[in-house]
């Protein structure tokens, strides 16, 4: 018997599910983080998610989010958990694997290495890691350049444990311990590589986000003009409209 595959309605009903979990904890526990990417797009624009949209982006810096992960795992509803899974990115989703296509995404925050040769070893030395740990990866979607690249990657991370392939990931990310250039060290390709400062996520207002209120930051403005461009009030072409992770 075929397994139901989840309609974006579904996955949209069990993401407020998260969402409204993980806010009450953070809440609880003073524990800041704010909306991100597109689901910070989404609760300026539509109040709620993107239409298209099929996941729960949110960010920390790496101090809120080893608190986080304290505490998360003894307190959270018992149908959910957080999970690195088979990524670099923490994630926090249901334990019914019928539910496993709605999973709540955690960027972080981490201190990059001066501007220079050491900032792109740093970071060249995070891509490498990630092409390791793929496990299951589309190449059509990349061009012969990438394909090759993710394919020698994937092999240089073959003999090694993917608990080692995670811990050496968290000890580069954490590495910089002085500084205000971040990045977000676990985001994938060119999301990573943006230079973010703390006080763009300093102060943070509460929005409503599918009637959830919702920290994000007040300088969102700012933020989405980095992410998507200054017209980022206005969605993209019909055809551009699609579900990320999902096989609609």
């Amino acid at each position: 018997m075929t397994e139901k595959k989840m309609t974006l309605d579904d996955i949209h009903a069990e993401l407020l599910e998260q969402l409204r979990d993980i806010v009450d904890i953070c809440n609880k526990h003073n524990i800041q983080y704010n909306l991100m990417c597109g689901t910070l797009l989404g609760a300026v624009r539509h109040h709620g998610f993107i239409p298209w949209d099929d996941d729960v982006d949110l960010l920390m810096t790496r101090e809120e989010f080893n608190k986080f992960r304290e505490v998360y795992p003894k307190e959270c509803d018992k149908r959910f958990s957080l999970t690195y899974l088979d990524t670099w990115t923490p994630r926090v989703m249901n334990s019914d694997p019928a539910k496993a296509e709605a999973f709540t995404d955690f960027f972080i925050l981490d201190r990059v290495p001066k501007a220079g040769i050491r900032r792109k070893l740093w970071f060249l030395h995070l891509h490498l890691l990630q092409g390791m740990m793929k496990k299951k990866v589309d190449y059509s979607r990349f061009n012969l350049k990438n394909r090759i690249l993710l394919r020698v990657t994937h092999w240089m991370g073959l003999p090694f444990s993917y608990a080692w392939k995670a811990k050496r990931y968290e000890k580069v990310s954490t590495r910089v311990k002085e500084g205000n250039d971040l990045c977000m060290s676990n985001g994938a390709f060119e999301l990573m590589m943006h230079i973010w400062h703390p006080e763009q996520f300093a102060e943070k207002i509460t929005a409503d986000f599918d009637g959830i209120p919702c920290l994000i930051p007040a300088k969102y403005d700012e933020v989405l003009t980095i992410l998507f461009g200054p017209d980022y009030m206005t969605p993209p072409p019909e055809n551009e409209r699609v579900a990320k992770h999902l096989d609609l």
